[in-house]
């Protein structure tokens, strides 16, 4: 059985609030266009915290076919503020707690193609880590 390797999603990740939005008018939430890029997670803009979401992260990601081989998959997050919520394709994964990993099966949530991860941040704190693994069903 062959187990495809960790989704590693600490890259290319959207920011919101934009730098650049007018406070007057906002920019939307929705419309992901509008957001900032992030190259790293690890360099989250900590300066944007003062609005009053916080900072919404997210990413798009497929998941690779697997064939005929059960597998169940589990989102890991080694590193995330206190507080942090976790949204996968609109569920509510978990919100991290002081000193630990959070890590969820998610296999029920994700899909081949079109997934969206989704964090919003209220704190400051390193951020990292993110992956999707794939592990073998139990027998």
């Amino acid at each position: 059985m062959t187990i495809p390797p960790p989704l590693k999603l600490d890259a290319d990740w959207l920011v919101y609030p934009p730098a650049d939005a007018d406070p007057a008018y906002g920019a939307s939430l929705l419309d992901d266009s509008t957001w900032d890029t992030l190259e790293s997670l690890s360099d989250w803009p900590v300066d944007r915290l003062g609005s009053s979401d916080g900072v919404q992260l997210k990413r798009h990601f497929d998941v690779e076919p697997i064939g005929e081989v059960c597998l169940r998959f589990v989102l890991q997050v080694e590193a995330a503020p206190v507080g942090t919520q976790i949204f996968i394709n609109g569920w509510h994964a978990g919100t991290t707690e002081a000193g630990k990993t959070l890590s969820r099966d998610v296999t029920d949530t994700v899909t081949l193609e079109a997934n969206l991860i989704h964090l919003k941040l209220i704190r400051r704190g390193p951020l990292g880590g993110v992956r999707l693994v794939a592990i073998p069903c139990p027998d």
